[in-house]
């Protein structure tokens, strides 16, 4: 059967059954997901392998995982998916931005480029989205959301998604105007910061993991005495109060640092410094609407490049 042969058969609900049991990695969890019974998933995804004529998913234990011609398949369902529920969310709801937004630039060019967005388009419903890196892209690929504002994401996230640079920010170590590391003139090692109570990003987040990497290189494997949050709000508060360090990017605090509240300690590597820009689904243009928001981001981050 050729290629143009089984796109003739194809139907919707087998693409929906193969694109959500790939994402959630169960039968019976795509079943709820779509509101229909683990059978009927079951016999959907049956008939697209007989269709293609090979196994699309290997099934081992509870978790189902993609072939090779499942992936090659994947590949290319995915985004058409995401390019028909994008034509049709305009239709569907009329004109509106949904923008995923990382906690990095809440503070700075997120809520600079909501303000003057809102003024220009005050008839145009914006949404904002906040949750974990892995659900904003399942969103962004879905098409849920137009874009993503923040930093760099990593390589095991970047597949069909596009990224533009706007500027560079450095994750800092912290401390409030009248902590005992503040008034050092020389250089404070991450030696000296690890004998203190630190605040670091949670396990697996973006800021993390380039924390991790800045610590190994400098022999350090463990901070003994940690408190781990993606909550800045939590941070600033707790510096506030306490002698504890924090790891933060630079745009979380930047309003504390120009008023002389917190201290930025001259413990730097090129580890921590990276990309902040918007993220896009590779091939999917963008609505006048989103574009009018994405200019206003730009506009916003010319102050920091």
């Amino acid at each position: 059967m050729t290629a143009r042969d089984i796109a003739a058969r194809l139907r919707m609900r087998h693409v929906r059954c193969f694109l959500t049991t790939a994402r959630t990695g169960s039968m019976t969890a795509a079943a709820e997901e779509m509101h229909s019974s683990q059978p009927a998933v079951s016999r959907s995804l049956a008939e697209l392998e007989a269709l293609v004529g090979a196994p699309l998913f290997l099934r081992g234990g509870r978790e189902l995982t993609l072939t090779e011609v499942g992936t090659r398949l994947h590949r290319h369902l995915d985004p058409a998916m995401a390019q028909i529920a994008e034509g049709l969310r305009p239709i569907k709801q009329g004109a509106r931005v949904s923008v995923g937004m990382l906690p990095n630039v809440a503070r700075t060019i997120g809520v600079e480029a909501a303000a003057t967005f809102k003024t220009a388009r005050p008839d145009v419903p914006l949404s904002l989205h906040w949750a974990t890196v892995p659900e904003l892209i399942e969103r962004l690929n879905r098409g849920d959301i137009d874009m993503l504002l923040g930093r760099l994401l990593s390589l095991n996230h970047m597949e069909g998604v596009s990224f533009e640079h706007l500027f560079t920010e450095a994750i800092v170590f912290a401390v409030r105007a009248d902590h005992p590391l503040a008034a050092r003139a020389e250089v404070v090692t991450l030696g000296e910061v690890a004998e203190g109570l630190i605040v670091l990003p949670l396990p697996g987040t973006i800021i993390r993991r380039e924390l991790d990497k800045f610590a190994t290189a400098r022999g350090i494997n463990a901070f003994p005495n940690v408190i781990e949050t993606v909550s800045f709000e939590f941070t600033r508060a707790l510096l506030r109060r306490s002698e504890a360090v924090a790891a933060v990017p630079l745009g979380a605090i930047r309003q504390e640092v120009a008023a002389g509240e917190f201290v930025v300690l001259d413990t730097t590597g090129e580890e921590l410094v990276s990309s902040v820009g918007i993220s896009y689904r590779t091939g999917r243009g963008l609505s006048p609407a989103a574009e009018a928001f994405a200019a206003e981001v730009r506009l916003a981050a010319k102050v920091y490049a």
